[in-house]
């Protein structure tokens, strides 16, 4: 009896006192090890103080060197141009080419084409362009989507290739964007954009043509206006005597007599062509080809 008393515990059981006391040792390990680190790394620091700072003061000059003459500071600006005469292609071409000569480190090509001084082409940084849309224009072409997609159903990649066609091809609006280093620049550059464009063979020949029409039509305008009051004021004279003649009688025709023409005919025509000549001046006015 007393042997099977004193038999040894089983070597299977698990002393959980001795397994804590191992885990316990291994964070105070651990521990340890992390100060004894970053007390090597403060005495290496501390005997090398001299090399780390003038790495530190180093790296503080080349930043600053980045920041100031490698990293440029730049700003966007924008303009919206307006021409019936300019399409998405030319306008592409255009940028492409402003964008390689500003791309050069002389940038005498885009003072040159540009014609600007030295100081306003050097500080572009890139050009860019985009169809400008209106808020008008945005609500029609969703309408357009949704009628599209009642009508082609499924098909919506069909419609999203259509709509956006429209939205590139079918404009003449567009906003120019400028990157600037310096933004004293943006007014001088942007007087020079429009000119450019303005002076150019294709859109100047376009505008003359396009305001000696709308000349010639407002002289046109003028000279029949003017007959058309030469006509009111004979239909006056004559109505004037036909109520002479017709002195006592409260009867009042109008048209009705052979060799009268009718007054109010006379009337609306005078207002057609009033408002076609404000029309005109107002075109001659605005330059709406070219704003």
């Amino acid at each position: 009896m007393e042997e099977q008393k004193q038999r040894p515990a089983n070597t299977d059981e698990i002393d959980l006192a001795q397994f804590f006391r191992w885990i316990g040792k291994g964070f105070s390990n651990m521990g340890n090890s992390i100060l004894s680190g970053i007390a090597g790394l403060r005495n290496t620091f501390y005997e090398n103080r001299v090399f780390f700072l003038g790495i530190i003061v180093l790296g503080l000059v080349l930043g600053v060197l980045y920041s100031e003459l490698l990293k440029k500071n730049y700003y966007k600006s924008s303009m919206v141009l307006s021409c019936d005469y300019l399409n998405t292609q030319i306008l592409n071409n255009t940028i492409e080419k402003f964008n390689l000569l500003a791309e050069e480190k002389s940038a005498e090509g885009l003072q040159e084409v540009l014609n600007v001084d030295a100081p306003t082409a050097k500080n572009i940084r890139k050009f860019e362009f985009r169809p400008f849309v209106s808020e008008d224009d945005v609500v029609e072409m969703e309408v357009l989507r949704e009628q599209l997609n009642n009508v082609t159903g499924e098909k919506k990649d069909i419609v999203d290739k259509v709509i956006s066609r429209l939205e590139i091809e079918n404009k003449n609006a567009y906003e120019i964007s400028v990157y600037v280093y310096d933004p004293e620049i943006v007014k001088p550059l942007e007087t020079a954009l429009v000119n450019y464009f303005k002076n150019s063979t294709y859109i100047k020949r376009r505008i003359e043509i396009n305001k000696a029409n709308l000349t010639d039509k407002k002289e046109k305008l003028e000279s029949e206006l003017r007959k058309l009051d030469s006509l009111k004021v004979v239909l006056f004279k004559n109505y004037e005597a036909l109520a002479q003649k017709n002195r006592g009688s409260n009867n009042v025709v109008v048209g009705g007599e052979e060799g009268l023409t009718n007054p109010l005919e006379v009337f609306t025509r005078d207002l057609d062509l009033y408002k076609q000549l404000q029309d005109v001046e107002k075109g001659l006015y605005l330059n709406p080809d070219f704003e």
